[in-house]
């Protein structure tokens, strides 16, 4: 299939790299076709499973246009999931710059990696604690998302994935605003917009942000059950941050013996993490 991009073509490698990076029925993978498309996706797909430094050396290769912001993105990503709130808002702001102005790129990746760096921006200012600031780069993610053409049926991979990247970002700030309300509301947009297991990695987090939301409006039983899944499913796909993360919410809503249980394991899966090229130790 041809791409309407000099040289890039759909091939068996290219849905091979797209399967590994977001799962089954992601849609085409054309717009992904050129080199900095396919390096990007096996970077994506190593900062799935915690090898932080062969995605951190793959996305540095990647330095302009929509692979160049998406790559950006990635990087804060890593830097947020080790707790580097602070510096990954200079990548996000980087992807922002590059995505802000992208003629000629297939209109749904342009979408997409503007609503990423929007949503990445919302999410570095939600962990210090900037919840205005960060309810205003949602705001900005979504008219993004309203001006994009709800007749396309887009790549899952390009626009629904992005604005499920938002939902999420959305869920965590009522969770940690102290928003009970806007939490519930967050869970139940969450089970209805989980992408299920044909994307076992976004499935896993959607639920494993879910737990969270339950948790915070009341509900521990459902959230018990909704983080349980999450770290099975994480576990089976050899996800080492959203294992990691499992364990650490299964440590905080299990009983004294099974929480030490999976605080071991927590503490198990951050070291191998470290040796992967996590930074958690310098941040």
């Amino acid at each position: 299939m041809e791409t309407g991009i000099p040289g890039s073509r759909a091939t068996p490698e290219l849905d091979g790299a797209l399967v590994a990076a977001f799962g089954l029925g992601a849609g085409s993978g054309a717009a992904a076709g050129d080199p900095e498309g396919r390096a990007w996706l096996r970077a994506v797909a190593l900062a799935g499973r915690g090898r932080f430094a062969a995605a951190r050396a793959l996305s540095a290769t990647i330095r302009t246009g929509a692979f160049g912001s998406a790559a950006r993105c990635l990087e804060a990503s890593m830097l947020r999931q080790s707790g580097g709130h602070r510096r990954a808002s200079g990548s996000d702001g980087a992807a922002w710059a590059l995505a802000a102005g992208l003629p000629g790129v297939d209109a749904g990746l342009a979408v997409a990696v503007r609503v990423d760096a929007l949503v990445g921006l919302a999410a570095d200012a939600l962990g210090v604690g900037r919840f205005a600031l960060a309810a205003a780069m949602l705001a900005r993610a979504d008219t993004e998302l309203e001006a994009a053409d709800a007749g396309v049926e887009w790549p899952w991979w390009t626009v629904p994935r992005a604005a499920l990247r938002r939902d999420w970002v959305a869920a965590e700030l009522a969770i940690y605003s102290g928003d009970t309300a806007g939490a519930g509301r967050s869970l139940t947009a969450l089970i209805d917009g989980d992408p299920g297991s044909a994307h076992p990695r976004h499935h896993a987090k959607t639920q494993l942000i879910a737990a969270s939301a339950a948790a915070a409006s009341g509900d521990v039983g459902r959230a018990t059950e909704l983080a349980r899944t999450a770290y099975a499913i994480a576990t089976e796909g050899g996800f080492d941050p959203l294992q990691w993360a499992g364990a650490k919410l299964m440590t905080a809503l299990s009983d004294e013996v099974r929480g030490q249980r999976f605080a071991r394991e927590a503490a198990t899966i951050e070291a191998k993490w470290i040796r992967d090229g996590a930074e958690m130790g310098r941040l």
